[in-house]
């Protein structure tokens, strides 16, 4: 008898069925192992194509450089680019950080070591046994690696890079100094100097070369302070503003024109004249020689060619002015001039169209003495003020009109008094010509004539050793005065005469040095 299991497997509807059954166990169960072997068989793959070939794991950085699935040719340039060639450094003076360069690693002899830096890259994943290469390349391939590239330097390099740096970092002192432009004084104050420190430099740059490049990317500068050695100018400044404030005043009198001249430097030209000169920590103020004698000679030169002024005697007077000092009132000279002999001349006609004593033209012409007069020659004529021999008085002036037969005197450049005069007869005339009160003499006497000159105040020679002069009505030995009713018109013999109260008033009024100015 058959049992019913064994009918159910003969029955060829179950057997079909049974098979189909089979066949997909077996597919699933190879699917199955197909599929828990596949991650094994690509790292096993992966493995195997990276150690065989150049290329980087993936995920691989170098320095902020990613240089994964790159040869290492091409990972070597890219990084050479990034860090040797493009990357610019800030130098800083750590003192005054705001103080900063831009200077390239390769100056301070500071560089990545990119073929040594690229093979610890590529040795990633690659290195001890198997076990550990897959392990660490399935973490690098995970979750990417990133390391820092080998940083070198050069000492040689880096002392000759900052040495050529030193000349840039400098900043000389600046010592406390004046500075004068036209007329406006200006103090500068001192500043401290600065020279970079190269040993101390060097010696931060070597200790931590990798975080000066790869982190800070600030290369410091060591700095030392130099000081000025000037720090106060003060003095020296009040001198020069004492030149500018003094507003010199330089006054000239001409004599024969009666003339008055006043010149003042404007304070831009003063400033030209000083002289600041710095030597070492010493700041000196002085007055430019030549500028001070240009000016005297352009103020010669303005007077014309027949007079002028000597110029060191300018030049003190400026000097004076400029240091705040008093000064007098110069008088102008003249130089000789010249006359060409006319046929009808003779000594004493010459010398009244000059307006010099005959033999003043004797003293400047001695051949005279033997020649005598040629007519065309040339004769050499004494200065206009040539008997001006006492120093000039410029506030006061007597003036003689021969013609008018009148004094003025002035005082100040204002008329004083006015007064009637007698001069000289035709036979013993008044020389015209510019003269001085030389002597004072209360009472003169006249031997020639015999008679007493009250308050005689000499003014020329007529002839060497006999005084013409201003006075009073004259008195004969025996009692008489004379002139008294011709005073308006000639009467003397070559004297100004007065009446007795003008005369006295003359005689105190004017002292030694008062220039006479007679006019013809």
């Amino acid at each position: 008898m058959i049992s019913e299991e064994s009918a159910f497997l003969k029955n060829p509807k179950t057997r079909r069925v049974a098979g189909i059954f089979t066949r997909f166990v077996i597919l699933v169960v190879l699917g199955f192992i197909a599929f828990a072997s596949a991650p094994v068989l690509l790292t096993l793959g992966s493995y195997c194509y990276f150690q065989l070939t150049e290329e980087m794991l993936p995920g691989i950085v170098v320095g902020g450089v990613p240089v994964g699935g790159l040869q290492s040719t091409e990972a070597a340039r890219d990084l050479q680019k990034t860090w040797n060639e493009d990357l610019q450094l800030q130098a800083v003076v750590i003192t005054t950080p705001y103080h900063s360069w831009e200077i390239a690693p390769s100056e301070l002899g500071l560089r990545v070591a990119v073929d040594e830096s690229i093979a610890y890259a590529y040795s990633l994943g690659r290195s001890g046994n198997i076990i550990e290469s897959v392990g660490s390349m399935l973490a690098i391939l995970k979750y990417g690696a990133e390391i820092d590239p080998v940083v070198e330097l050069d000492p040689f390099l880096a002392k000759q890079g900052l040495d050529r740096w030193a000349e840039r970092v400098y900043i000389a002192p600046r010592d406390a100094d004046l500075n004068l432009d036209e007329d406006r004084l200006t103090q500068i104050e001192s500043l401290s100097g600065r020279t970079l420190d190269v040993a101390a430099s060097l010696h931060m740059l070597a200790e931590e070369p990798e975080a000066i490049l790869l982190d800070h990317q600030l290369v410091p500068f060591v700095t030392l302070e130099i000081p000025a050695q000037r720090h106060d100018v003060s003095s020296q400044a009040e001198a020069v503003q004492k030149f500018l404030d003094s507003s010199p005043t330089l006054r000239a009198y001409d004599p024969v024109t009666d003339e008055r001249f006043v010149w003042v430097p404007e304070p831009a030209l003063i400033a030209s004249w000083i002289n600041i000169e710095s030597e070492g920590d010493q700041l000196s103020v002085s007055l430019h020689d030549e500028s001070l004698s240009l000016y005297a000679m352009e103020i010669e030169a303005s007077l014309g060619e027949v007079r002028g002024l000597d110029n060191g005697v300018v030049e003190e007077v400026l000097r004076s002015g400029l240091l705040g000092e008093e000064t007098e009132t110069l008088i102008i000279e003249y130089l000789p001039g010249t006359y060409v002999v006319e046929p009808d001349d003779n000594l004493v006609s010459i010398s009244f169209k000059i307006g010099m004593p005959y033999w003043k033209l004797q003293e400047f012409n001695p051949d005279l003495a033997v020649s005598g007069l040629v007519p065309g020659e040339t004769l050499i004529v004494p200065p206009k003020d040539d008997m001006l021999t006492l120093p000039v008085i410029p506030e006061k002036r007597i003036v003689i009109s021969l013609r008018e037969q009148r004094m003025w005197t002035y005082e100040g450049g204002e008329l004083h008094q006015s007064y009637v005069v007698s001069t000289g007869i035709p036979n013993s005339p008044t020389l015209p010509g510019l003269y001085q009160v030389s002597t004072h003499n209360e009472n003169a006497y006249a031997s020639i004539w015999d008679l007493y000159m009250p308050h005689f105040l000499g003014i020329y020679e007529a002839v060497p050793g006999f005084m013409n002069g201003i006075h009073g009505l004259p008195l004969l030995s025996g009692g008489r005065r004379l002139w008294a009713n011709v005073l308006g018109q000639p009467a003397s013999y070559g004297c100004i005469i007065l009446d007795l109260g003008a005369a006295q008033e003359l005689y105190y009024w004017a002292e030694d040095g008062v220039v006479v100015e007679i006019q013809s």
